[in-house]
């Protein structure tokens, strides 16, 4: 995943109060003033804590040391190259969410839809400006030969082919999210608010069983080659056992059952 390039610490201040903490807050106090340097892809970066004021979760920010070069913006812009099939429309705006502005690291933009010929294949295109800092975003997926139909009540981001978008790890991350962010009792909420913890948590669900779709035919887990993204190996690295085809079924269907429970 992109993350964002920072000059001075105050900017570091700025970027991390426009981000709330899963539990919703903004409010945050700093660990480690000076950071800590580190290289992530070949790049230098800073890692910094901050503590969530609210309920104390322990919130970590990774900032580019270097600014990208005008050369090294353009070859890397995002939409030069096709980045791979998309295989449905769920999958396209996920795989945006989790790409924010290679600039100033905002993650919304308003998203302009078309279809574009590349290569003599059909592929869609999402454009727009980041709000923040004024950058061009663009995403350019393949289609695939038959579009997915999406169900309004079960949330779905492809067929039975693995994704080419997201990794393993990634599609894990996606669904710890999603349960930090849930409630964990049903008790004192509306209709509305159930009805959008029971999506979510099937959403939850989904993105497990894509990261089960990476266990290869006869393996019983999935391969850490498998994973290509420094989120996905980071999430690889921190708990292997997750990654077993009997561990991932199990992890899915507790949230399946755990989206009955909110359930109508």
């Amino acid at each position: 995943m992109a993350f964002p390039y920072a000059r001075t610490f105050d900017e570091v201040l700025a970027y991390v109060q426009k981000r709330r903490c899963v539990c919703g807050s903004k409010r945050t106090e700093i660990e480690n003033r000076a950071g800590e340097k580190c290289v992530v892809g070949g790049v230098p970066a800073v890692r910094f804590d901050f503590c969530c004021v609210k309920c104390a979760r322990l919130r970590e920010f990774t900032f580019r040391m270097t600014e990208p070069s005008a050369e090294s913006q353009t070859s890397h812009r995002p939409g030069i190259r096709v980045i791979g099939l998309v295989r449905s429309v769920a999958e396209a705006h996920l795989f945006m969410h989790l790409h924010p502005c290679d600039v100033c690291g905002e993650e919304a933009f308003e998203r302009h839809f078309g279809v574009v010929v590349v290569d003599g294949e059909p592929c869609s295109r999402y454009t727009g400006t980041c709000p923040d800092c004024g950058s061009p975003r663009e995403f350019t997926f393949r289609l695939p030969e038959e579009p997915l139909i999406p169900d309004q009540g079960e949330p779905c981001f492809g067929v039975e082919r693995p994704s080419e978008l997201l990794d393993a790890g990634e599609w894990l991350w996606v669904a710890d999210t999603i349960a930090d962010s849930t409630p964990a009792d049903p008790a004192g909420m509306d209709a509305q608010e159930r009805q959008r913890a029971h999506y979510d948590l099937l959403t939850a669900a989904a993105a497990v069983a894509e990261a089960r779709k990476f266990v290869a035919f006869g393996a019983e887990a999935v391969s850490p080659e498998a994973l290509w993204s420094l989120a996905g190996q980071a999430v690889y690295e921190a708990e292997p056992g997750r990654f077993g085809w009997e561990r991932l079924e199990l992890f899915e269907t507790v949230f399946r059952d755990f989206a009955v429970e909110f359930g109508d």
